[in-house]
């Protein structure tokens, strides 16, 4: 259980990095500065019944992302649940940053997500346990999406 004042310190520590992680699943710098809001808005509510925060709100914030995505394909407006938030002006990206995100986005969709957790610097057992797979299929999703990196990076012609 968490203390209240934590999670002002968990905001600041936890949104710039949380905003690049539902960006490695493809989202762009709005998408995923509102994921991440929205994400702490419900940890807010619920913040002394949140045991891991950065497990939680990575979580929360890609089904955030994922059903944002899906709302867009629908047929017709629907009306959004969601109030305006202030969205980080500062989220810059280097160029490294910016080819890892579109080598990301060219990964299937398991493969995507299990880097973008590896990336943010989860075991092969965590990964599984948040996304209820199989440690070998972690595994599998990892050398699959390294071996899927290091073809693309080799038709670029090597490092940049």
């Amino acid at each position: 259980m968490l203390e209240p004042q934590a999670f002002a310190e968990v905001y600041r520590a936890e949104m710039p990095l949380l905003a690049r992680f539902v960006m490695k699943h493809g989202a762009s710098p709005q998408e995923a500065a509102d994921a991440a809001h929205e994400a702490f808005a419900q940890a807010y509510e619920q913040w002394d019944r949140i045991r891991y925060p950065a497990r939680w709100l990575r979580t929360v914030a890609t089904r955030i992302y994922f059903r944002a995505k899906l709302r867009e394909d629908l047929p017709g407006e629907l009306p959004s649940p969601r109030a305006e938030f202030h969205l980080p002006t500062n989220i810059e990206l280097s160029d490294q940053e910016r080819d890892v995100y579109a080598a990301l986005a060219e990964l299937p969709p398991r493969q995507r997500q299990v880097m973008a957790w590896y990336y943010d610097w989860y075991t092969v057992p965590e990964i599984a346990e948040v996304l209820n797979i199989a440690e070998d299929a972690v595994r599998q999703s990892l050398c699959r999406a390294r071996a899927a990196l290091k073809a693309r990076r080799s038709q670029q012609g090597g490092v940049r």
